[in-house]
């Protein structure tokens, strides 16, 4: 906890910016342009240079932080895959994308139909190529299953 600390006093040290409408997109944005995986030294840079408020980050921060899907690994802070998606993730990293699919529908409710899955998959970093592959090889492994009206259905895990 002390070290989310430590990022949010680098951010609060970057100048005010106008406020941004949706400060958790912009952050999410922000993160996924690196991987997920900011270095503090960076951060004040990085969240300026799209128009957020050091206060917005924190709030977002603070609030992933709780909900245990973001953290300090080190000088660099993280987002975990369930929001993160499949930034960061080479494109025949079928294994890793298919985890990264199943946190991310795991955070969304267990559940998508067809079209939440095109709004919010693609802003993910998933394609839709490649989407029916991943959701096969998930229920392949038992980890999901899909029953009408859905296209992806996490059970145990929610």
């Amino acid at each position: 906890m002390k070290h989310i600390a430590l990022i949010l006093a680098l951010i609060a040290a970057a100048p005010l910016q106008a406020a941004s409408t949706h400060p958790t997109a912009k952050v999410l944005e922000v993160m996924r342009e690196n991987g997920c995986r900011l270095d503090v030294s960076r951060a004040e840079e990085a969240f300026s240079a799209h128009d957020l408020r050091p206060e917005d980050v924190s709030a977002v921060i603070n609030s992933w932080a709780e909900q245990g899907v973001a953290g300090l690994d080190g000088a660099a802070f993280e987002i975990a895959p369930a929001i993160c998606g499949a930034h960061g993730l080479a494109p025949e990293d079928t294994a890793g994308r298919a985890d990264a699919l199943y946190d991310f529908v795991r955070l969304n409710g267990c559940r998508m139909v067809e079209e939440e899955a095109q709004i919010k998959l693609r802003p993910a970093g998933f394609t839709q190529a490649e989407t029916p592959d991943l959701i096969a090889r998930l229920v392949d492994q038992g980890r999901a299953h899909q029953e009408d009206p859905y296209v992806i259905v996490i059970g145990d895990a929610c």
